[in-house]
């Protein structure tokens, strides 16, 4: 039995293709904060990353005709999140746009905490924006490992299938993705010292 047998949102997006659009705005209400922080996480871009999601989201709806259930669903909708956002990378190294400020990109809806004290926001801005800069440094497909990875939980198998590469190749992506971090944190923790 594969994944996508026991999985409740594939029943819901095999309703949604059969012309049932409340299912597919059950999956939206399910999985608008999940894809939202991806992007956001992806993109450091707070007020892009709502219009990023709702393409996203967009483009699921318009692909339901050729949906076909092979993995989990929110496999087939990271692979779309993620071949969106590393589109939307390319083309706006194309345009070469100006990043947002840090302290816009720190105090971003999806990661504020409410009732926190301005010093614990201060600091977490701080830490959020040396590991942002960090992020940012890795090449697209690695960071977007590293996304799916540690902030959206995915397993090998799950990020194999939804950058289209081989476990091993995830493996060695993450691999190298981890050690660019680890160099890039490491001279600035070694700059602030």
């Amino acid at each position: 039995m594969d994944a996508s047998s026991t999985d409740p949102d594939v029943l819901l997006m095999l309703r949604c293709q059969a012309g049932e659009v409340d299912a597919f705005t059950t999956l939206v209400t399910s999985y608008q904060d999940r894809i939202l922080n991806l992007v956001y996480r992806y993109t450091g871009d707070a007020t892009g990353a709502e219009d990023l999601a709702q393409e996203i989201f967009v483009k699921a709806y318009g692909a339901r005709a050729t949906y076909t259930p092979k993995a989990k669903f929110v496999t087939w909708l990271y692979t779309i999140a993620t071949r969106h956002c590393l589109n939307a990378i390319r083309d706006r190294s194309k345009r070469k746009t100006v990043p947002l400020p840090d302290e816009e990109v720190a105090t971003a809806p999806a990661l504020r905490a409410a009732g926190d004290g301005p010093a614990a926001a201060l600091e977490r801005g701080e830490l959020h924006a040396i590991v942002r800069a960090a992020l940012d440094a890795l090449p697209p497909n690695q960071r977007m490992a590293v996304i799916l990875e540690k902030w959206e939980d995915c397993s090998y198998e799950q990020i194999s299938q939804t950058m289209g590469l081989s476990i091993p190749a995830v493996k060695s992506l993450l691999s190298r993705a981890r050690e660019g971090l680890r160099e890039r944190l490491e001279r600035h923790v070694m700059g602030k010292a």
